[in-house]
Formats: structure tokens, sequence, C-alpha cells
């Protein structure tokens, strides 16, 4: 369990302020993605939901189980995650001190949890 919370801390270090590429695929096969500048996976996933949600054209309310795809422009990585771990994520935590608890607030407030 170690190495996979290692894991996803240098996935969100790395991540810094970059320029990503969400996508998820529908129910329907269909591919949707969005640009996005984030400081972490999380956030990346959580600004994709909400202008997913606020397409004109097509408005998605991608659910808990939804894989995203986050492509990093900067160095091309790419990465797989759901929204219910994106969530989980966010949850409330002092673990990471002030820094953590202000980002795991902003993917809350992104995803309209208290």
């Amino acid at each position: 369990m170690g190495e996979t919370k290692a894991k996803t801390r240098a996935i969100i270090a790395c991540m810094a302020g970059s320029r990503c590429r969400v996508s998820f695929t529908d129910s329907d096969g269909v591919l949707h993605g969005v640009d996005v500048d984030a400081e972490s996976l999380y956030e990346a996933v959580a600004i994709a939901v909400v202008q997913f949600r606020e397409d004109d054209i097509n408005p998605l309310d991608p659910g808990p189980m939804t894989q995203f795809t986050v492509a990093v422009y900067r160095n091309p990585v790419e990465h797989k995650i759901r929204l219910v771990q994106v969530t989980k994520w966010a949850e409330n935590n002092t673990r990471e001190g002030p820094a953590g608890v202000t980002r795991r607030q902003r993917v809350r407030q992104l995803l309209g949890r208290p």
C-alpha cells in the first residue's frame, strides 16, 4: 500500500501547473475530451467534470465509476482514474498540511461537494 501512496504523491507532484487533456468514453462509445490547466491529477479530473457538465452542446454528468484518461502535455504521460477515486481523495485530510487541505478543498468545491 505504501508504494501506491508514493506513486500517487509522485503523480501529484510532477503535475504542478501542467496543461492536460482529460478524456473519457461514454456508454455509447463516444470519446469526450477537454484541455485543462491543473496542479494535480485530481484537480485535472475535477475541472474537466465541471466543464463536461457545463457543455452547451452536449452536457455530460460522468458517474462515479467513469474512467478518465489524463494526458499531461509537458511530458507526454497518461493516467487513468475513476471519479470515485477523485471524490475519495478530496475528503478532508490533514496529512499533507495546509497546502494539502487547500488542494483537496478546491477539488471538493469543483465537484460541488461541501
